[in-house]
């Protein structure tokens, strides 16, 4: 593995094995064998460097040229295994690894978590049973939460005041009915279904974290991504498959930690919606470009940029924004999905 062109993750994978390894001193003499792909790591890398170069150019007028930041993270979905990272533009610029240090809101991206707690309902029906049919209406509301008023809005204030399905709520992203689900499974169901695929838990449950304001670091939202395109089967992250003496005796073997987020039937639907944002919904830009594959996904739109998709055997993740928390006003389809 060439450490300059996967530098962010030999940081990475240089922590795990300091938790891996009683004695680091002996790491000197012991072989790292490692997840990562340098083919899709290479790949990874310039199509964050084309993407950022970019939105530097259409965007000069708002931002200085190089200010923006972006992290990518690739991991096989069925092993956890991590093939690529990117934790920023320019590591001799800045060590800080966003992929896996920078705590952000994510956005949209959280809310296949909401739509799968409801789509649970089938077999923990409270109040009610909620299938991708059930439809609400796509009207402005105001939500009663602990005492407060909580009045969410869609994105750009658009609204069809029509009945939609859970389905097209899903594919457009509409906020509104988002939050009118997580206020019926209860956004306490919501959270700890998150929880168990690997997301942090707030301290406190409030309506508002169905739109993703509870923070989480590109690498937790991949990795709970896996539990989506794996039957319901959440892949902890894994770096090192091997660590060996140079004589070839094996001193550690991480093993896959697998557990369950959904059942099979919850994780083949959502797979199915999210499927649908790309093929007509707000990630609708991945089939313009020419992706022809087999793919689900979610955008995501907060102060950053995200898209978060996966194919059954791939899940990437990538976030576009700036390092102090500066509003980037773009959306994730534009700001993160190119280089996706």
């Amino acid at each position: 593995i060439d450490v300059s062109e996967a530098p962010y993750f030999v940081d990475y994978a240089q922590q795990q094995l300091s938790d891996m390894l009683a004695d680091t001193s002996a790491a000197e003499r012991l072989r790292i064998y490692t997840t990562v792909d340098m083919e899709l790591q290479r790949a990874a890398y310039a199509a964050v460097v084309k993407q950022l170069a970019a939105l530097d150019k259409v965007q000069s007028r708002r931002f200085a040229p190089g200010s923006l930041q972006a992290a990518l993270v690739a991991m096989n979905a069925q092993t956890g295994e991590v093939v690529a990272m990117v934790g920023g533009r320019d590591y001799e610029k800045s060590q800080l690894n966003r992929a896996t240090e920078a705590m952000r809101q994510p956005g949209s991206v959280f809310k296949p978590f909401v739509y799968a707690a409801a789509l649970n309902t089938a077999f923990d029906p409270i109040p009610r049973v909620i299938t991708a049919a059930t439809t609400y209406k796509d009207a402005p509301q105001t939500f009663q939460t602990n005492g407060q008023e909580y009045s969410p809005g869609n994105f750009g204030e658009q609204y069809s005041n029509k009945d939609v399905t859970v389905r097209d709520a899903l594919v457009k992203s509409l906020n509104v009915v988002t939050v009118e689900l997580a206020q019926d499974v209860t956004i306490g169901r919501v959270m700890n279904l998150a929880a168990k695929a690997g997301l942090p838990k707030p301290k406190q449950n409030y309506l508002a974290h169905a739109l993703g304001t509870n923070e989480a670091t590109p690498l937790q939202v991949a990795s709970a991504y896996t539990a989506f395109a794996q039957e319901g089967k959440r892949a902890a992250p894994v770096v090192i498959n091997r660590v060996t003496t140079g004589g070839g005796r094996t001193v550690a073997a991480p093993t896959t930690q697998r557990n369950e987020v959904l059942k099979p039937e919850v994780a083949y639907i959502m797979t199915s919606m999210m499927k649908d944002v790309v093929n007509r919904g707000t990630a609708a830009k991945v089939r313009a470009r020419g992706f022809k594959a087999n793919v689900a996904g979610k955008t995501g739109t907060s102060r950053d940029g995200w898209f978060a998709g996966y194919t059954p055997n791939l899940v990437c993740v990538v976030w576009v924004g700036f390092d102090d928390g500066g509003e980037l006003d773009l959306t994730g389809a534009d700001a993160a999905l190119p280089a996706w």
